[in-house]
């Protein structure tokens, strides 16, 4: 009796597999973002909130606007990486569509090597721009707290967005398929593999199984003919 498909252990096999130490960083990085996103954007709204009372009632809180404003810079910085190693970030689209699955696949990893040199090189002018607040002593007119320390999430955000705009590049040229990060295939692909009723990891996990089988085959083969 034939096994209804998803019923098998396959995928559970290839998932259970011990993870290395580049998926661990990667996981929990991962995680730390999406926390820091969540909290840093409540704090905004919470923030505005407060302003917005504090205003109406006659009172001008200026730190909530600091607050705020710094906010703002965490939050854009932090989302870089996140935005990428999720295939999130803004793209447009018109020349990819009217290539052919080998030109989306170049395209997509020219893009992703130059927007990494491209984050890369401001990552680096953002240093300079943290030295010089450094050097200059400014600090926030009234929380009085050093600006260099806050944004030190500047380079740190470009960093990590162009370390996974790295990896989207070298995904692509190893595997099959076009890809917009490490972890996600391109868009048109993933919709094939939903209109297959197969979601991404069992498709990269059934096409290792023919592809070890169709090796094993043809060693069988040459083995018979020898």
């Amino acid at each position: 009796m034939a096994e209804p498909r998803g019923a098998s252990d396959g995928p559970k096999q290839g998932k259970g597999k011990k993870k290395g130490p580049f998926h661990m960083i990667d996981t929990g990085l991962n995680v730390i973002e999406q926390g820091i996103l969540i909290v840093g954007i409540l704090l905004m709204a919470l923030a505005a909130i407060v302003g917005v009372f504090a205003r109406n009632m006659g009172h001008s809180l200026s730190f909530v606007d600091e607050l705020a404003q710094l906010l703002v810079v965490i939050v854009t910085f932090v989302g870089v990486g996140h935005g990428v190693r999720n295939a999130r970030h803004i793209r447009v689209s018109a020349v990819h569509d009217l290539l052919p699955p080998l030109g989306q696949k170049i395209l997509l990893t020219f893009v992703s090597f130059f927007s990494c040199a491209l984050l890369a090189l401001l990552a680096v002018y953002s240093i300079d721009y943290i030295q010089s607040l450094y050097k200059s002593g400014r600090v926030m007119p009234s929380m009085q707290f050093p600006l260099w320390i806050p944004y030190l999430i500047v380079p740190i955000g470009l960093f990590v967005g162009s370390v996974q705009f790295f990896l989207a590049g070298v995904r692509n040229l190893i595997s099959d398929g076009a890809w917009l990060s490490w972890h996600h295939r391109d868009e048109y692909e993933e919709e094939l593999a939903v209109e297959g009723g197969l979601s991404t990891e069992e498709q990269d996990y059934y096409e290792e199984q023919v592809t070890a089988a169709e090796k094993k085959h043809a060693g069988e083969g040459g083995q018979s003919n020898g």
